[in-house]
């Protein structure tokens, strides 16, 4: 597959434990550095910290992100479904892309963190009818976005001609953005509604889920060139080699394991050696980065990374 999509750059700066004005600087930071996009999760609290450090709500605290920034596209990978109706969903996406004058990237998942759910009141059904309530809420939400006044009627959600106003800036829609590589599913899901992909994973597993979906997009006759493929994961960067590799054993010994001290399925490195590893995946198609790079109230790797590595692709 030839790339023609221009590689775009973004951060994900996780609520957990951070504070509002954190959050802030960190993503007014990676708009000043040229970053394309910033990201937050969709958690009622803590998954790798404990649950009860704070952890700011995602559409509000995305809302207000959205006032503090002015040209960086936004988004939450990924909003869960379940926790709101798709309706309401929709209705909110809409608002929010016209309030930032149409720059959110829209990620809608089926959910995943069932203590999660259960603490907040959630049923908690299995996968495959979670997966049956995504697909209905895409289409929930570009029918909302598209049409005037739509009616809909599946087993798990209804909708009797809403109104939409204001409508949202984008057109047809703000970009759909839905992340896994579940291949019978999943994958077909991507094929039929999303206009971005995204995936934790190494260059190899890339290649074989990218086959996937390139297949599923011929079964629904769409073209796979439509759909923005996205890397998301941890990044390590540092200019000291053996600093470097220190942080990567202490990593290692904290995960359990001592084995080889770069993880397949993250990027880590000096500056060099991660412009080659994304190379890695651009030369499979996949033209968007999106880094988690650590602790919200630390700008230092988003730093050296927009410095040092973003100029290698512009």
């Amino acid at each position: 597959m030839s790339v023609s999509r221009r590689v775009r750059f973004g951060i994900q700066t996780p609520q957990e434990g951070a504070s509002w004005e954190a959050l802030a600087a960190h993503w007014k930071e990676a708009e000043r550095l040229g970053y394309d996009t910033a990201w937050l999760d969709d958690h009622f609290h803590g998954v790798v910290t404990p649950p009860g450090a704070d952890q700011l709500e995602a559409w509000v605290t995305m809302a207000a992100l959205a006032r503090e920034t002015t040209t960086i596209r936004f988004g939450t990978l990924v909003f869960c479904n379940s926790y709101r109706h798709p309706a309401l969903t929709a209705k909110m996406a809409a608002s929010l892309d016209a309030i930032s004058n149409g720059r959110l990237e829209m990620g809608l998942g089926a959910g995943w963190f069932e203590s999660e759910y259960l603490a907040y009141g959630y049923d908690f059904p299995p996968m495959r009818t979670r997966l049956e309530q995504l697909s209905e809420a895409l289409e929930i939400c570009r029918r909302m976005w598209t049409e005037d006044r739509p009616s809909f009627e599946g087993r798990h959600y209804r909708i009797d001609r809403p109104w939409v106003r204001p409508a949202p800036v984008q057109r047809p829609h703000p970009p759909l953005v839905i992340g896994g590589g579940g291949e019978k599913v999943l994958l077909r899901l991507v094929a039929r509604h999303a206009q971005v992909w995204n995936m934790g994973g190494s260059p190899a597993e890339f290649a074989h889920k990218i086959a996937v979906l390139d297949r599923h997009c011929a079964e629904v006759g769409r073209d796979p060139a439509e759909i923005e493929r996205s890397w998301f994961g941890p990044v390590l960067i540092d200019e000291d080699g053996e600093r470097l590799e220190a942080r990567l054993r202490r990593r290692a010994e904290r995960a359990g394991g001592i084995g080889a001290a770069i993880d397949e399925k993250m990027i880590a490195g000096t500056p060099e050696r991660v412009i080659e590893r994304i190379r890695e995946y651009v030369a499979l198609g996949v033209t968007h980065f999106i880094a988690m790079f650590g602790r919200v109230d630390d700008l230092r790797a988003t730093r050296l990374f927009a410095e040092r590595v973003i100029p290698a692709f512009r």
